[in-house]
C-alpha cells in the first residue's frame, strides 16, 4: 500500500493492475465475499449476464445501446450500466454508464475504498474492478447493468453477485483457455453455463451441436426458457461492421424480446444501428485502408476471415500480427492465410506476448511470407509499400496500444 492517506488516480490503478491475475480462490467466491462487506450494492439491478468464446463483448454493445434507445423512449428513464474487459487504451473502459466511462476521479475515491476492504480471500485485478463497477452503479442508481463474464462462467467473478440476473446469455463456444475450462467444447459448453440460474431466460448464439446439447440439457434441469439465436436481416443496419456481427446483433435481439419490459421493433433498430464496439473490425483509416480488429483465437480469427471474404471478394491483404504466447497462434495463421499476401509481426507490450522474431519465424516454417518488425509504426510503413489493404489483429491488447497512438486517431 502507498504511504499516502490519499492515492492519486495512477495508484489506485498500479495498485490493482498489480494484484494476482489468476487468483488462488475461486473468483465467484471473492465477488461473494466482496459484496457482502460492501453491503450487497448489486441487489435490485435487473442484470443482463452475457458469457461466450467470442462476440460477448459484441453483444453486450448491441444489447447495452438497445437499452438506452428504450430508455429515451420511456416516460421514467432509466440508467443501463456496462462492465465489460480488457480495455483498450484506459482501464475506465470497463466501466460505462449510458456509454460514459466513468471518471478517474470515481475510480481513484472508489478502488481507494476497494483497497482499503478487509477481505479473507485475495481479490484478483479483475475483482477489484468489478466491485468498483458495482458500488459506482449503485451511487448512480443505475436500473440495468449488461455484465460481460471474464473468464468462462461458472467459476468467474462475474458469477458471484448477490443479485439474480433478468436473463443470461451464451454467445458462442469454442476451445479456449483449456487449462482452466476443459479440452472439449462439451466441457467449456459446461463451464459457461454456470451462469445459468433457475427459472432464468437464457439466450444462445449459433454453436455446435456438442456445445448446445450441454446448454440445453442445463436449462432443462434447471426449469429455464431457451431461446435459440439465429442472424438478423440484412435489411437492417448495424453499427458494427463484419458479417459475424448479423450473428451477436439477433443475441441481442433476443435479449431484448425476452426482457420484462416492452422493446418495440423501432427502438431495437435504432439501438443496433447506433452500437459502438472500438476495435472489432474498426476502419481506422479509408486511405490508405487500415482495420484493426481483436481477433485473437481460432474462433475470432474465422470471423475475421469470413468477413472479410465476403466484403472484399478475391483480395488478399497486408497482415500485421502480434499475439500473447499462450495463444493458439499458428492455427491462427493457418486460418487467415487464404486473404493474406504476407503478415509482418510486432511484439505486443506483455510479459505475456510471442516476441516478433519467433511469431515470424513460425508464419515462415508455414510457408507463408512473413517479417519480424521493431513496432507496429515500422510494421505499418513496411505494409503501406504494397497496394494491398492493411488488417491488424491477434491481441485486444495490442488493437489497444495503436488505438491510444496520435497516428491512428
Amino acid at each position: 500500500m502507498w504511504s499516502n492517506n490519499k492515492m492519486t488516480y495512477e495508484e489506485v490503478v498500479y495498485t490493482i493492475d498489480n494484484k494476482r491475475r489468476f487468483g488462488k480462490a475461486c473468483g465467484r467466491d471473492v465477488t461473494k465475499e466482496f459484496m457482502e462487506a460492501l453491503g450487497h450494492p448489486d441487489l435490485g439491478m435487473h442484470i443482463i449476464h452475457i458469457a461466450g468464446t467470442n462476440g460477448k463483448g459484441s453483444v453486450a454493445a448491441f444489447v447495452s445501446s438497445i437499452l438506452q434507445a428504450a430508455s429515451f423512449t420511456c416516460e421514467n428513464h432509466f440508467k443501463v450500466g456496462l462492465f465489460t474487459s480488457p480495455h483498450l487504451i484506459d482501464y475506465t473502459e470497463r466501466i460505462q454508464i449510458d456509454g460514459k466511462q466513468i471518471s478517474k476521479e470515481d475510480v481513484t475515491r472508489i478502488g481507494q475504498q476497494l483497497l482499503q476492504t478487509e477481505l479473507e480471500l485475495e481479490p484478483t485485478m479483475f475483482d477489484y474492478w468489478l466491485a468498483m463497477a458495482m458500488v459506482y452503479f449503485k451511487e448512480q442508481q443505475v436500473e440495468y447493468v449488461v455484465l460481460e463474464t471474464g473468464l468462462g462462467g461458472t467459476k468467474d467473478s462475474t458469477n458471484g453477485l448477490s443479485q439474480l440476473p433478468e436473463i443470461c446469455a451464451i454467445t458462442s463456444i469454442g476451445l479456449e483457455h483449456t487449462q482452466y475450462l476443459g479440452n472439449t467444447l462439451s466441457e467449456i459448453a459446461g463451464e459457461k453455463a454456470g451462469i445459468i440460474k433457475p427459472g432464468v431466460p437464457v439466450v444462445i448464439g449459433q454453436m455446435d451441436t456438442e456445445a448446445s446439447d450441454v446448454i440445453r440439457k442445463k436449462c432443462n434441469e434447471l426449469g429455464c426458457k431457451l431461446i435459440q439465436s439465429q442472424e438478423v436481416s440484412r435489411d437492417i443496419k448495424l453499427g458494427l461492421f463484419g458479417g459475424y456481427q448479423r450473428k451477436n446483433a439477433a443475441v441481442a435481439v433476443d435479449i431484448a424480446n425476452n426482457l420484462k419490459m416492452n422493446i418495440d421493433c423501432q427502438t431495437i433498430a435504432e439501438g443496433l444501428a447506433n452500437a459502438v464496439w472500438p476495435g472489432r473490425m474498426q476502419i481506422i483509416s479509408e486511405s490508405p485502408f487500415i482495420m484493426v480488429d481483436g481477433a485473437h483465437n481460432p474462433s475470432g480469427v474465422i470471423a475475421l476471415r469470413d468477413s472479410i471474404q465476403s466484403e472484399f471478394p478475391n483480395q488478399r491483404f497486408s497482415f500485421i500480427m502480434a499475439v500473447m504466447a499462450d495463444k493458439d497462434y499458428l492455427e491462427m495463421v493457418q486460418l487467415i492465410s487464404p486473404v493474406a499476401r504476407r503478415i509482418f509481426t510486432v511484439t505486443v507490450d506483455s510479459y505475456r506476448a510471442l516476441q516478433a522474431k519467433e511469431l515470424a519465424e513460425a508464419i515462415n516454417g508455414l510457408g507463408i511470407e512473413a517479417e519480424a518488425c521493431e513496432s507496429y509504426s515500422n510494421a505499418l510503413d513496411k505494409a503501406l509499400e504494397y497496394s494491398e489493404k492493411i488488417i491488424v489483429f491477434g491481441s485486444l491488447y495490442f488493437i489497444g496500444e495503436i488505438l491510444s497512438t496520435d497516428k491512428c486517431r
